[in-house]
């Protein structure tokens, strides 16, 4: 009896122990199926902005990213999707090297050939009746190209090889009626840059300083990676490399 009794009792646990697992695994599902919206919605809700328009007592309007305008301010809401994120940028030299490394090489053959062939050389085959032997003598190196001295309105000063002056937008303040400054509006004026021609004298001075200026901007004002900058100081130092300017 004692023997029959205690397999009874064995069976029983059992199926008690297995019930309780499925028990257990039905809540486990359970939450995991009412966690999955909740994470969907979170999702959902960090796509999106909230642009908050505040008014003030005086008409003056700001624009806010997902923060309510102050006390006693006029609030107008307005949800918007988030931009889509950009990709991660990777360098034109990664995604075509090969490209790049046939770009590179024939500006540095073009530079090289403006460096060796002074200006006015024509780099012309001997004419008829020339011995076979005899080489012509290379040009002498002339002056540099003409350089004008430019002043834009906020009196900001830059040499250019350009002849015409540079038309800008300078920005005008904005007052209303009051009389109070508009933060929310904006205005500028046609400006054309104060320009002067170089003097001779003072010619090969200043086309040192340009290329002294173009080299800084590549290599120390944070943008050694930009080939355009990179190319107008060499293009730049092969002019004067070409010129009569001392070295």
């Amino acid at each position: 009896m004692s023997t029959r009794k205690g397999r009874r009792t064995g069976a029983y646990g059992a199926r008690v122990l297995a019930i309780a697992a499925a028990a257990l695994l039905a809540t486990a599902h359970g939450v995991a199926a009412d966690a999955m919206p909740a994470q969907e919605a979170a999702a959902a809700a960090a796509r999106t902005i909230r642009i908050y328009r505040c008014t003030d007592a005086l008409g003056r309007v700001t624009l806010q990213n997902d923060t309510p305008c102050a006390k006693g301010m006029r609030q107008e809401v307005q949800t918007v999707d988030a931009p889509t994120p950009m990709p991660a940028y990777v360098p034109r030299e990664e995604r075509m090297p090969e490209v790049v490394a046939a770009e590179r090489a024939a500006e540095a053959a073009a530079i090289a050939a403006a460096v060796q062939s002074p200006a006015g050389a024509t780099g012309d085959a001997p004419g008829p009746g020339t011995p076979p032997d005899a080489k012509a003598a290379p040009a002498k190196p002339g002056p540099p190209p003409a350089l004008y001295a430019c002043r834009t309105w906020d009196d900001t000063e830059y040499l250019t090889e350009d002849a015409k002056p540079a038309e800008r937008c300078a920005p005008l303040q904005v007052v209303g009626m009051d009389g109070v400054a508009r933060a929310d509006a904006a205005a500028c004026e046609k400006s054309v840059d104060q320009c002067a021609v170089v003097p001779a004298e003072t010619l090969c001075l200043a086309w040192h300083r340009r290329v002294d200026e173009a080299e800084f901007r590549w290599k120390f004002a944070g943008a050694k990676q930009d080939d355009d900058r990179r190319r107008e100081y060499e293009l730049l130092k092969a002019t004067l490399a070409r010129s009569d300017c001392p070295r």
